[in-house]
């Protein structure tokens, strides 16, 4: 990715792919810009779900040309923009360098208006602004953060935009599609955002694993009368399968520390650690399969027994996201998870679940009927090849290498309605009513199943939350908060203590 200063104004530059939830494949992209940082013209060329496109886009006196090229098919439209309007087109976030550099001096309530060649017209709505510091092998970052609305008719789509000192774009975070896009340097595994100041009880210790070990962060109460015995319930805070730390962060929502800090607050050792290959972790992501962060799930468990701070018959995971289904590979095979809690959990297959995102991209993006029947065909034809049950004949090289994983196979092939059967645990399910990402239906698939477990401890609660999202956010609560630093409803702590307490009460 380039951003070059000509002698009339701007130009972006930048190649590369996307896997998820639409694989693309971006060749070219060029966007010009003038001084003023209004466009001129845009050039895009790649392929999608393996369909080839050229699309070249001129701008001029508040009226864009646009002409499309798509595998057999040529179009042209007009349409009229506002004269400053960022270029967004789907899928090529180096085009988020202009819209960095227009957020440099917007304040809450500002709006952007933003084009997405060649769909339409949005704006782009700042609601909070806020700092980050991290921490990189060469320097602190002072980071802002734009929690920013994308203001559509049809659906009105949270985002978050970090830029660095200079204006430049730093990190992309588009929950709606479940993407995150950092830029190199805070994306390595020696990155860590700073939280200032930590929590009076966190410790930082290593914990061992198969041949590594797992970086991690436990709290414990301060300032609370400790149990006759000096042992306190725990909770072990489970991480999905995306690039994230043992904070969690998703759309600038640090949900984890979040949801650490209010649990030891309220009495519980909680431990949560950076996943295999990731943060400050040792091990290697690119061969893990879910079955392999299910051992280190149990590795976690096993040291918070040896603590002399935990009730061991009170321990209890905690999986956020696909989080969850790891959560369920441990604790079928880990007696000493006493409880398992699954929050905003898929509950179908993992290929089903692909799928059902795509389609949602598809129709979000504007594809039409005939362009959507032949990338969700092809999905379906790289599930297969992926499985087993196919060959690649047809399918890009790329798209191969993307896909040909064993964290994918394992993902693709995972169905939690079977774990959910086999489990004895007490199962808790807390879903958010507003959650695009895994929708509620989910949660009531996986309540159903549980239900048919015979044991008497084989217990299954469901907690709706209403007015709640995927990031576990109430309704509003980036204006309630403070600035760039929303907060999880405390609904979820609430719910998640009131489980534990009367499921596995204290002796």
């Amino acid at each position: 990715m380039r951003v070059v200063r000509t002698g009339d104004g701007w130009l972006l530059q930048s190649s590369g792919q996307l896997t998820t939830p639409v694989p693309v494949d971006t060749r070219v992209f060029e966007a010009a810009y003038d001084t003023q940082w209004r466009p001129r013209q845009l050039t895009l060329e790649g392929s999608q779900a393996g369909i080839s496109f050229r699309l070249e886009s001129t701008f001029a006196d508040g009226a864009a040309t646009n002409t499309l090229q798509e595998g057999d098919r040529r179009s042209t439209t007009e349409a009229q923009i506002d004269p400053a309007s960022v270029l967004l087109p789907n899928s090529v976030f180096a085009s988020y360098e202009a819209l960095a550099m227009r957020l440099a001096d917007a304040r809450p309530g500002a709006e952007l208006p933003i084009y997405v060649p060649p769909r339409g017209r949005v704006s782009a709505r700042v609601d909070a602004v806020g700092i980050q510091h991290i921490e990189t092998a060469a320097r602190t970052i002072e980071a802002r953060t734009y929690r920013i609305t994308f203001v559509d008719p049809s659906q009105p789509l949270d985002a978050e935009v970090w830029i660095d000192e200079n204006d430049r774009l730093l990190r992309v975070s588009l929950p709606y599609a479940a993407l995150e896009v950092a830029r190199r340097d805070i994306a390595s595994v020696s990155a860590r955002l700073t939280t200032d100041p930590p929590h009076p009880g966190s410790e930082r210790v290593r914990v061992p694993a198969a041949g590594f070990t797992l970086a991690t962060t436990v709290t414990a109460p301060v300032d609370l009368t400790p149990p006759a015995d000096g042992r306190w319930p725990a909770v072990l805070l489970v991480p999905g399968t995306g690039p994230v730390d043992r904070d969690e962060i998703v759309s600038g929502v640090p949900i984890f520390r979040q949801l650490a800090w209010t649990l030891t607050d309220r009495g519980f050792v909680v431990a949560r650690y950076d996943k295999r290959g990731f943060g400050q972790s040792g091990g290697r992501a690119e061969s893990a399969a879910l079955i392999d962060y299910a051992q280190d799930v149990r590795e976690m468990v096993r040291y918070l027994q040896r603590r002399e701070d935990v009730d061991r018959d009170r321990i209890v995971a905690v999986g956020y996201g696909e989080g969850g289904w790891i959560g369920l590979l441990a604790a079928r095979r880990e007696n000493r998870i006493r409880g398992l809690a699954l929050v905003a959990t898929p509950g179908t297959t993992g290929a089903t679940f692909v799928l059902e995102q795509q389609r949602d991209e598809l129709r979000r993006t504007g594809t039409t009927g005939d362009q959507r029947q032949e990338r969700i065909e092809l999905q379906t034809r790289i599930h297969r090849a992926v499985l087993g049950d196919g060959g690649w004949d047809g399918i890009p090289d790329d798209m191969r290498r993307q896909a040909d994983t064993p964290l994918f196979r394992s993902f693709l092939a995972f169905d939690p309605t079977d774990e959910v059967r086999r489990v004895r645990q007490p199962l808790l399910l807390i879903q958010g009513a507003l959650d695009r990402l895994v929708p509620p239906y989910h949660a009531q698939r996986l309540q159903n199943v549980a239900r048919l477990r015979g044991r008497r401890e084989s217990t299954v609660e469901l907690a709706t939350l209403d007015g709640v999202n995927h990031l576990l956010l109430a309704s509003g609560a980036e204006q309630n908060a403070s600035p760039g630093n929303p907060e999880i409803s405390p609904r979820v702590a609430e719910i998640l203590i009131d489980w534990i307490e009367r499921t596995l009460p204290a002796e």
